[in-house]
């Protein structure tokens, strides 16, 4: 049971990289979890060590958020205004790669349903109790791949774009009622940085998350590389950045 004195975080995708950082970064500072992904062992094990080492109540929700019906049970949890969530964290994500004319439709349109559409129903569902109480916050993970056209990504990048725009938007709508909405922007990313790889470290893109989180910010680009990157798609001519992302993806 929930105890009254504690926040709760709904993390989804919960089960590894970003979002398992976000649930046990979360829990160290004192919030119960409530943890979606379509692992339940995982979710199981992450939830038995989380009581372990922080005395977290965690409640566990597997389930493939592409599905309507098992997304329905994650989205009338977020509206249930009885066990409100004070964060959530739009972690879920897909990443399909190739010649856009040669991947399967399914699961490009499965890609955007999980990256772009949910994200939009979660949200949704929440924020109508959020505005009730006067505060709340939500992530929504997008990508650094959001800011540029993404040949051979096509539909990852235009996705988080949108994830990006929609952000900011719903932000700017919510923030004079005591609510935040917060993008974040990782590039790659792994549980261990590797900067011959360019690869983020996990905690450290969650920690910059939640202090821009508590900063009130509505877009959050992790690491000096990332912040640059994005400054050149958002400044230079769109010719040259696409010519730039063309040359740099053609395969």
């Amino acid at each position: 049971m929930r105890q009254e004195d504690r926040p709760t975080a709904l993390v989804t995708g919960a089960s590894t990289g970003i979002g398992e950082a976000f649930a046990r970064e979360l829990a160290r500072r004192g919030h119960d979890l409530v943890v979606v992904a379509r692992g339940a062992d995982r979710l199981d094990a992450l939830a038995a060590d989380l009581k372990d080492a922080f005395s977290t109540v965690t409640e566990v929700l597997p389930g493939d958020l592409t599905d309507r019906t098992q997304a329905a049970a994650v989205e009338e949890r977020l509206a249930d205004a009885t066990r409100p969530v004070d964060i959530l964290v739009n972690n879920a994500g897909a990443l399909t790669s190739g010649l856009f004319a040669k991947l399967p439709i399914a699961g490009e349109v499965a890609q955007v349903e999980l990256n772009a559409v949910v994200p939009v129903r979660l949200t949704h569902s929440v924020l109508p109790v959020m505005l009730d109480r006067g505060k709340g916050a939500i992530v929504n993970v997008s990508s650094i791949a959001g800011e540029a056209p993404t040949p051979f990504g096509a539909t990852y990048g235009a996705a988080y774009s949108f994830l990006t725009a929609f952000s900011q938007a719903v932000h700017m709508e919510v923030r004079r009622y005591g609510v935040t909405v917060t993008a974040l922007l990782p590039g790659f990313t792994a549980a261990a940085a590797d900067p011959a790889r360019r690869v983020q470290d996990a905690g450290r893109v969650v920690r910059d998350g939640l202090a821009a989180v508590s900063a009130g910010r509505p877009v959050c680009i992790p690491g000096r590389r990332n912040k640059t990157s994005a400054a050149f798609a958002r400044l230079a001519p769109r010719s040259l950045v696409r010519a730039v992302m063309e040359a740099s993806r053609n395969p």
